[in-house]
């Protein structure tokens, strides 16, 4: 929260001691759907992974290293949207 304001930790920490109003970053509103809906197809690989696993068949562990690739992708997309 303290990289997203701009400030260091501490500085941050102090402010929101002293009931400073923090305003939380903002993403534009296209950009958020996109990411939900991303967020919604790795949902879907890691749920369909899960089953198989369950039923007792072998995960490919190329399939997990695309879905944390995927998953890191995003994560960086998010950290970008939020910083600007």
């Amino acid at each position: 929260m303290a990289q997203a304001a701009g400030m260091s930790v501490p500085t941050f920490c102090k402010k929101q001691a002293q009931g400073a109003r923090m305003t939380p970053p903002k993403i534009d509103r296209e950009g958020a759907f996109e990411m939900a809906r991303q967020l919604r197809a790795i949902g879907n690989n890691v749920n369909q992974l899960s089953k198989r696993a369950n039923e007792g068949a072998a995960v490919p562990k190329e399939e997990v290293q695309r879905i944390e690739k995927e998953l890191h992708a995003l994560w960086q997309q998010f950290n970008s949207a939020i910083q600007k």
